[in-house]
């Protein structure tokens, strides 16, 4: 009891360290118990050690799906770092400069993410549609209706179709991230600057970038979760089996059709094993995530330290 009353603050953590071990930490290591059995969720369990992990990499059906799915959640990542998070940072940056109409600017780029999945996927199936779609009126308007095509139906434009939404609807978060981060850069520093006659965008290169650069750091790390962990989008536009030729697969739908699938009673394309299965590429993307994320902590910590 002493040690504890010298610990007041342990009493504080217990409660939110033992909810996190239940509906965190157990399942965890729930799964990857799982993962080394043969299962379909039903029957009785047979222990096949890591021979999951050797039929994932082995099994060239299951390994062309894996790197399908893996290619395109690399690619919506990708393309939010190169494209969304500059996008965000500049957004960020002209609210953060007070320009004219910025409350009106920051609640209309923040309010897609109150806009259910399925409502932004139907949004966007209108506007690409071949027959009445926005974007081919759009480009017949403009001269170039030649190029007009049913964009839908193109298994290449699929997965950019995906992450356009991803984008539009979530875009006003990282804003919101980097604005928080913005007004944290002293008054002084910026003030300075302007007496010194540097310019808007030379305030954000010199000033704002080297203030932010943690936040745009931890901004990647979330980009890449998201991309590794993105399902709704794609389950929706292209069902279980990921589009046309797989052009909407990710990671996540290739776990979830491979556990839960709609081809056999007993879920999954591998009806004797397809929870074994299944947690096996649950587990292989938690790791992926996990080391990621580490390196990430790492470099903040040096960064911190210095």
């Amino acid at each position: 009891m002493n040690w504890i009353k010298k610990r007041p603050y342990l009493l504080f953590l217990t409660p939110g360290i033992i909810l996190y071990s239940i509906f965190v930490i157990y399942p965890i290591f729930a799964a990857a118990n799982i993962s080394l059995y043969k299962w379909n969720g039903i029957g009785k369990r047979v222990f096949v050690g890591i021979n999951n992990y050797i039929e994932l990499f082995t099994n060239q059906d299951l390994f062309n799906q894996m790197t399908n799915a893996l290619k395109n959640s690399f690619l919506i990542f990708a393309l939010t770092v190169i494209f969304v998070i500059p996008i965000q940072i500049i957004m960020a940056y002209i609210i953060y400069s007070k320009a004219r109409g910025k409350s009106f600017f920051q609640a209309a780029i923040f309010s897609p993410q109150f806009i259910a999945t399925p409502i932004i996927v139907f949004i966007f199936t209108l506007i690409f549609d071949g027959n009445i779609g926005l974007f081919n009126k759009l480009l017949e308007v403009a001269g170039f209706g030649h190029l007009a095509k049913p964009w839908l139906g193109i298994p290449k434009m699929g997965i950019y179709i995906v992450w356009g939404m991803i984008s539009w609807a979530g875009v006003g978060v990282g804003m919101i991230y980097f604005l928080g981060a913005m007004k944290m850069i002293a008054f002084e520093e910026m003030e300075s600057a302007y007496l010194e006659g540097a310019g808007f965008w030379k305030r954000l290169f010199y000033i704002v970038l080297p203030n932010i650069k943690m936040t745009a750091l931890n901004l990647v790390l979330i980009s890449y979760i998201i991309g590794m962990t993105i399902f709704d989008y794609s389950y929706i536009l292209g069902g279980i089996s990921g589009g046309i030729k797989g052009s909407v697969d990710v990671m996540s739908l290739f776990f979830y059709r491979m556990a839960f699938g709609d081809s056999n009673p007993l879920g999954g394309v591998i009806s004797d094993n397809s929870i074994g299965m299944g947690t096996t590429i649950a587990c292989v993307l938690f790791f992926m995530v996990f080391i990621v994320s580490m390196v990430q902590i790492l470099i903040v910590y040096r960064k911190e330290e210095e």
